[in-house]
């Protein structure tokens, strides 16, 4: 059974399907963020949010002195400081309980004048704590 319909007729109906699929498509999904949601990021040269409480990680004895490690050449950055080497840092595993050696690698400046701090090993109270890298 062949049914003749007209150019125009065909337009209109493949415009309604297309937009009957659009409509299921979203259907569910969440909204666009809002301008609110966007003000609360931080602007470049802002303050740095304050630190938010983690989690401890303490070992009961120090690590091994770290093994030689190969830096390579920094990315390519808009400036010369955008990208800061990371060292190389033991981590300490409860579930083995042992150190891994965790290889260090390039991070990215947050803004303009922020300066990395690198994470260290502290003994206090007996036990070995973490305190891991951050910007200032």
């Amino acid at each position: 059974m062949l049914i003749n319909i007209g150019h125009r007729s065909l337009c209109l109906i493949l415009g309604a399907s297309a937009i009957a699929c659009l409509a299921a498509c979203t259907t569910g999904q969440s909204p666009p963020p809002s301008t609110a949601a966007a003000a609360a990021l931080p602007t470049p040269g802002s303050a740095p949010a304050p630190r938010k409480p983690g989690v401890a990680i303490k070992a009961p004895y120090a690590p091994p002195a770290p093994p030689p490690e190969y830096i390579p050449p920094k990315p390519r950055g808009p400036d010369d400081g955008y990208f800061v080497w990371n060292p190389g840092h033991y981590h300490w595993d409860s579930t083995s309980p042992s150190y891994t050696w965790l290889p260090g690698g390039f991070v990215e400046r947050p803004y303009q004048g922020s300066v990395w701090t690198n994470g260290s090993w502290t003994l206090s109270d007996g036990q070995w704590g973490w305190a891991p890298g951050s910007w200032q």
